[in-house]
């Protein structure tokens, strides 16, 4: 029953009392007495409607008496105007008055007086004019049209009243939402690993693959209003609206599976990559977005999709692991343009991430090794009280060359000047960097990395090098070095340093190892590093050891193999992340998370032995990383906000993951 129903069968109203009348006069045949005092009953709930009735009324007429509009009275020109008009109180949205226009959009004729404007239109509120806005935010609904809403404030000794004036914006509304939903996107799709699937392959088996995927890919949109024509061999460009791309995106693009179901004579599985750009002023500005999506999907280790709009990316799939793909031909090229910069710069500085450990200070130290050997000034900027490797730093200044290298966020900050080349290494995300205020007041930004692109990731960088597919940034470093230095150039203690980064990001040569790594730590072993030396760095001290286990001892099965440890302690940042390596070597463990306290923050730090990628689930709590290692930083948050939080974070990523569940290989 809706609401005017409602109102008509209150008590006193005329519906109820001839219902009322009905059943006293009914009851009668029981008992005579019992209907006349029914019908008693009916006749004065009914006078008594009638007289509150005359009262509101007069009531009303006497707050539109005190409504001071061209003298006192409301102009006829509003009375009589096609715009619809009512006057109603500001504190409650009853209608006090309302001109025959408003009558006829909202049906109620006589009957819009008396009622709020909820009841018309459940959206509306006052908010807009108490702020002294004369304009509704949006669009307001009344059943299947939509107004704009205009009004003000209206003078009365009554109390607060407004004016409202309704203008219909309905086929605005509907050409609009017709517009976006018919604006068309652009993707492009490309075969990730066209190279990997077509080696070795007959004419025959290369046609039945590049047929498979053509086939999944037509059978995918043969629903959609959509273009899709192959323009290079391992390339696509599709062009669909808006509003169909809604519905493939709500089911997770699910060809990025089927197409996992091909795969050639040496058990090579094809994967795509797909870029997709929406919402630009133009069809160039969306093509332009969808390069940006595809560069961001293949860097971040392909097998996905990423849509681009002019704000920002939005990810789906990227569930497997990455696949070594890399050619020296690409560190040739950067080695080249990098040693170009150096020469032409008048100082280096190198920066890591906050927090640095190994891999970012040995990759610095490989960095610092090519500006020595040109002979520019060089500087290693680090927070010395934040650091996970003061070991390693401490072993580096007992070098001569390494004397005053190492200098604070500030005093790089002095020292920099126009000509300034700024290196960043095993980081990619601005705000990530050691000093974030130093990378933006430099114009020479180079980027050396290993973990997959975020969405925030260091534009107009001069020179990247950024290989998803590495093992570390002391790796890629390693092999910049084959082409900018000497081997006898490099010092011992920056290829132990090196090494060092190595093999902790690999676990010790256990994850994430290529064909590139072994060929990068037999160059550094060439070079003089000393394998017993390095894992000196490693060892722990009987307090880390004890942190470590007590941080263990905390840890329970959230389910499918992910373990959590959270504690409202401070840890030590290299216990933390020993702690989640060694609850990785628990048997059915394919992740693990790490919580700890860090000032009024929470860090976390997560590991995952393959099967889980770590960098999609710390991204839904801010952070990053790449496929196998990935933390996050919960700014100002309590051990019991943080435990909501990531225990959320994992059921949501496995809820996906159940959905977008890659093929085994």
């Amino acid at each position: 029953m809706n609401k005017p129903s409602r109102k008509t069968l209150r008590p006193g109203g005329r519906a109820f009392a001839v219902v009322f009348a009905l059943f006293a006069l009914g009851s009668m045949y029981f008992s005579v007495v019992y209907g006349v005092v029914g019908l008693i009953l009916c006749v004065i709930l009914r006078m008594a409607s009638l007289h509150g009735e005359t009262e509101r009324s007069r009531q009303m007429q006497a707050l539109m008496d005190n409504i001071v509009i061209d003298g006192g009275e409301i102009h006829p020109a509003v009375t009589h105007s096609p715009l619809p008009t009512v006057v109603a109180l500001a504190t409650t949205g009853e209608i006090v008055w309302a001109n025959s226009a408003f009558a006829d959009i909202s049906g109620q004729f006589a009957g819009a007086r008396h009622m709020r404007l909820t009841e018309l239109a459940p959206t509306f509120e006052t908010r807009w004019l108490i702020e002294g806005k004369n304009e509704f935010p949006g669009e307001l609904r009344m059943g299947k049209k939509a107004y704009h809403v205009f009004g003000s404030m209206v003078p009365s000794d009554a109390g607060q009243m407004m004016m409202l004036h309704f203008l219909d914006c309905t086929d605005y509304v509907q050409l609009r939402d017709a517009s976006e939903t018919r604006r068309p996107a652009i993707a492009i799709i490309a075969i990730d690993n066209y190279e990997e699937l077509t080696k070795n392959a007959t004419d025959s088996e290369k046609s039945t693959i590049l047929a498979g995927i053509d086939k999944r890919l037509f059978s995918w949109i043969k629903d959609c209003n959509a273009v899709l024509r192959k323009y290079d061999r391992d390339k696509y460009i599709f062009i669909i609206e808006n509003a169909e791309l809604d519905k493939l995106s709500a089911r997770k693009f699910a060809v990025l599976q089927d197409v996992r179901d091909i795969q050639n004579h040496e058990g090579v599985i094809a994967t795509l990559s797909i870029g997709i750009g929406k919402d630009g002023e133009t069809l160039a500005e969306c093509y332009q977005y969808a390069g940006l999506a595809i560069d961001m999907a293949l860097s971040r280790g392909g097998d996905q999709a990423v849509i681009k709009n002019r704000y920002t990316f939005e990810f789906y799939g990227g569930l497997t692991e990455e696949v070594e793909k890399r050619t020296k031909v690409k560190s040739r090229v950067v080695a080249n343009a990098l040693s170009q910069l150096i020469r032409d710069s008048s100082q280096v500085l190198i920066m890591g991430h906050r927090n640095s450990d190994m891999d970012a200070i040995g990759a610095a130290s490989g960095m610092v090794c090519a500006a020595r050997v040109k002979g520019k000034p060089v500087h290693i900027v680090v927070d010395r009280e934040h650091t996970m490797a003061s070991d390693l730093i401490e072993r580096l200044e007992t070098l001569p060359e390494y004397k005053d290298v190492f200098i604070s966020a500030e005093d790089a900050m002095i020292l920099c000047d126009f000509n300034t080349l700024l290196i960043v290494v095993d980081v990619n995300r601005p705000g990530y960097v050691e000093s974030e205020a130093l990378l933006q007041s430099i114009n020479k930004v180079a980027v050396i990395d290993h973990h997959r692109r975020a969405a925030d990731y260091i534009e107009n960088a001069v020179v990247s090098l950024h290989e998803p597919y590495a093992s570390s940034a002391s790796e890629l470093v390693s092999e910049l070095l084959q082409y900018l230095v000497p081997t006898s150039g490099i010092l011992t203690g920056e290829a132990e340093a090196m090494l060092a980064g190595i093999y902790l990001d690999t676990k010790g040569f256990s994850m994430r190892t290529g064909v590139r790594t072994f060929e990068a730590a037999a160059y550094l072993r060439r070079a003089g590093a000393e394998a017993g030396e390095v894992k000196h760095l490693f060892q722990s001290s009987f307090s880390q050891y004890m942190e470590r286990q007590r941080l263990i001892s905390s840890a329970r099965d959230c389910g499918q193999g992910v373990i959590f440890a959270i504690t409202g302690e401070e840890v030590d940042r290299v216990a933390a992340a020993q702690a989640a390596d060694e609850l990785l070597s628990i048997i059915g463990t394919r992740a693990s998370v790490v919580a700890f306290r860090s000032g009024n923050d929470m860090a976390v730090s997560a590991r995952a032995s393959g099967q889980v990628n770590v960098q999609l689930l710390m991204e839904r709590l801010g952070g990053g990383g790449n496929h196998s290692a990935a933390g996050a930083q919960l700014h100002n948050t309590t051990p019991e906000e943080a435990d909501h939080m990531i225990l959320e974070a994992i059921q949501g990523y496995l809820a996906d993951q159940q959905t977008e569940k890659p093929a085994d290989k």
